[in-house]
């Protein structure tokens, strides 16, 4: 009888025997799941390899991959994928329109904030060389 078959068969031989299969049971069982990571293929042609998935949405699916993160609508997934994360075209539809409407919020408050910084920016500027033609006149009045 070998090693794997003591612990998977035999451990009631030896109480230290025992406990090694259950600890070696456990850890097998409790193991994280990126070990089983999956690769995914859309329907656009983009391959996503060690697929771990992050948040699932009525919409799209937040997942972490070997080159990154990113977003993925349900649309794109392959049916198997679709059904696994209760896609439903109506509720996809609903929550695509929240998000298109929230991201066209964010990027004009995003604009807004530029255009902001840029005007200070400027007026910083026209201080800064208004400050240095002062001191300028100041040193050719003591001159």
């Amino acid at each position: 009888m070998n090693i794997f078959e003591i612990l998977l068969i035999g451990g009631k031989r030896c109480g230290s025997l025992f406990l090694v299969r259950t600890i070696l049971i456990v850890a097998l069982a409790t193991l994280p799941l990126a070990a089983w990571a999956e690769d995914w293929k859309t329907s656009d042609g983009t391959v996503y390899q060690d697929v771990k998935v992050i948040r699932v949405e009525d919409d799209a699916i937040t997942i972490m991959y070997k080159d990154g993160g990113a977003l993925i609508p349900l649309l794109k997934l392959p049916p198997p994928l679709q059904q696994r994360f209760s896609y439903d075209p109506v509720k996809a539809k609903m929550a695509a329109d929240v998000r298109a409407k929230a991201d066209a919020e964010n990027a004009r408050e995003l604009q807004a904030e530029i255009e902001l910084a840029d005007k200070m920016k400027r007026a910083q500027q026209i201080k800064d060389a208004e400050a240095r033609a002062q001191a300028a006149a100041a040193a050719n009045q003591n001159h």
